[in-house]
C-alpha cells in the first residue's frame, strides 16, 4: 500500500469524510483532496504527513513504509556482536566498581538464639488486643 492508500484506509476506518480529516488536520479541504488524488501518491511534505499522522494516530513512518520493509532497520553480525562486547564492558564495569563498607558490615553477628530471643515475645508482658 502506498501513502495516499494507507491515509485513505484509516480514514475510512474512523469513518471520517476527508472534509472531516481536514479539519482534523487543519488544512484546507481542497488541498488535503488534491492530495489524496494526485497521480503520484508519494508527494506531501513532511509537514503535512506529520499532521495527517497525528490526526489519524500512526507514525509518520507507518505512512511511509513501503509493503515488506521494516520499521526498525536491521543490524549486521558484526554490529550485533559490537553491541554484545559493549554491553558486557559495561557489566564488568559495573559489578568491579567497590561499594564502601558500612559500619554495621563489621559489628559482630548476633547468633541466631539471640535473634529469635528478640523476637519472641516475653510472657511476662501483658497481651494487647
Amino acid at each position: 500500500m502506498n501513502i495516499t492508500e494507507k491515509i485513505q484506509t484509516l480514514r475510512k476506518e474512523k469513518g471520517w469524510s476527508i472534509a472531516r480529516l481536514a479539519k482534523e488536520t487543519d488544512m484546507p479541504t481542497v488541498s488535503l483532496r488534491v492530495m489524496l488524488s494526485r497521480d503520484d501518491p508519494n508527494r506531501y511534505t513532511v509537514k503535512n504527513l506529520k499532521k495527517i499522522a497525528d490526526a489519524l494516530g500512526v507514525t509518520v513512518s507507518y505512512l511511509t513504509l513501503e509493503e515488506g520493509e521494516n520499521e526498525s532497520p536491521a543490524i549486521t553480525s558484526t554490529q550485533c556482536e559490537e553491541l554484545k562486547a559493549v554491553i558486557a564492558a559495561a557489566i564488568d564495569q559495573y559489578f568491579t566498581i567497590k561499594q564502601p563498607q558500612t559500619p554495621l558490615a563489621s559489628a559482630p553477628l548476633e547468633s541466631a538464639a539471640e535473634i529469635q530471643d528478640d523476637v519472641l515475645f516475653n510472657e511476662d508482658d501483658p497481651l494487647e488486643d
